[in-house]
């Protein structure tokens, strides 16, 4: 197994298989990352399990492609590399489609825990130097956890005092509930699906709940020797070394472009106690935001030779209009997705009354147009026609 005498896991999280950005399908990305370093990773390694903290899928029903890839995923885990996946599902995941044929995807290996009801208990997973308990805690409105947990007809005191809204208090409710059950001695690892206090939120997660907070203390997660998180996108320490997003594989939107991705690995000793490694992921493609002057990107060769394949965002400093802008930037930097305007948004036109547009004739507003946009009056030459052509309107 791993390092010595300790065992070592693999974790990861928010896949978001099935992605799309900026109306393109991340699957290759995707597929590159996963068919490639995930599984070569397993092997050089020497993992003995895989947490994987939830959001499998970017949504309930994911495309036909995300489905194939993820069967391609489990189905070599289990018949060929044999290493235990112990997966939870996110907000994005269809908890219950997610478990389709659970039951007989445990014998071969891939635990997979969608819904509270099925995560009540510890796993006990049996290791290279002894057990460690599994505790599954996916992605649930606190009211379903309440439920399963069997405090939806409180009658004690202690839980009547327990808000059935609250994500906190039901998943520390469902954490007391877990580690109780692991028995003395025995190593426990959490995984969870959940916003955890004073994370740094990313640009593409969805907030978990309307109204109400949906953050989670720190402090639910305490007692597990190891919590293995996913939902915050960025690779993060919650409070303790031993409490951690792992982050997303892929960088999944543009406010994420300074991000390091990474897989965490984690060596636990007989004891409990954890080393924590990462392995920078080796993305087909960067996501970058280039910054400058229309004509300075197109011009720079530097540059595109760098970017030609990257997802960019063009943050755009001219305070003039550009003509065909995304068209041209494409040709040489392939995969341009978004252009932004800061130099526009940072000179706003000279402010019109509504009213003076009213009182102009075509001609007028449009040589208003043109005085923008060229920054000189049209000639006369220009606004009258010659001969049977009409006006110049090429030229804009």
């Amino acid at each position: 197994a791993g390092k010595g005498d300790k065992m070592r896991f693999l974790h990861t999280a928010d896949w978001h298989l099935g992605r799309i950005f900026y109306g393109q399908y991340l699957t290759d990305d995707q597929a590159h990352v996963l068919e490639n370093q995930f599984f070569s990773i397993l092997k050089d390694e020497k993992i003995d399990g895989i947490l994987l903290a939830g959001d499998v899928f970017d949504r309930a029903v994911p495309p036909i492609e995300a489905i194939e890839l993820w069967d391609s995923i489990i189905t070599r885990l289990a018949m060929d590399y044999k290493v235990p996946l112990f997966v939870v599902s996110g907000n994005h995941d269809g908890a219950e489609r997610l478990e389709v044929g659970r039951s007989m995807l445990s014998q071969s290996g891939i635990h997979i825990w969608g819904s509270p009801h099925h995560a009540l208990q510890p796993f006990e997973f049996e290791g290279t130097d002894g057990k460690v308990a599994i505790c599954p805690m996916p992605f649930s409105e606190p009211r379903r956890i309440g439920d399963a947990l069997g405090l939806g007809f409180a009658t004690s005191s202690l839980e009547t005092s327990l808000n059935l809204h609250n994500y906190d208090q039901m998943y520390q409710a469902w954490s007391n509930h877990l580690r109780n059950q692991v028995p003395k001695g025995m190593r426990s690892i959490a995984i969870s699906h959940a916003f955890v206090m004073g994370g740094d939120v990313g640009g593409s997660e969805r907030t978990l709940s309307i109204g109400g907070s949906e953050q989670v203390s720190p402090q639910v997660f305490k007692d597990f020797h190891y919590t293995a998180l996913g939902h915050l996108h960025g690779p993060q320490r919650m409070g303790a070394d031993y409490i951690r997003y792992s982050g997303s594989p892929l960088k999944y939107s543009f406010d994420e472009h300074t991000q390091k991705k990474s897989f965490t690995i984690i060596d636990m000793d007989a004891k409990g106690n954890v080393d924590i490694s990462t392995i920078p992921v080796e993305a087909k493609r960067d996501v970058v935001i280039l910054e400058g002057y229309f004509e300075d990107l197109l011009n720079n060769k530097e540059l595109q030779a760098k970017h030609k394949d990257n997802y960019v965002q063009a943050r755009l400093l001219d305070t003039m209009p550009i003509m065909d802008g995304m068209a041209k930037l494409r040709q040489v930097y392939h995969r341009c997705m978004t252009i932004d305007l800061v130099g526009r948004m940072a000179t706003p036109m000279a402010d019109m009354d509504e009213a003076v547009f009213k009182e102009l004739n075509e001609r007028e507003l449009f040589n208003q147009f043109a005085e923008t946009v060229w920054k000189e009056p049209l000639h006369q030459c220009q606004l009258t026609r010659h001969g049977n052509h009409p006006l110049p309107l090429t030229a804009i």
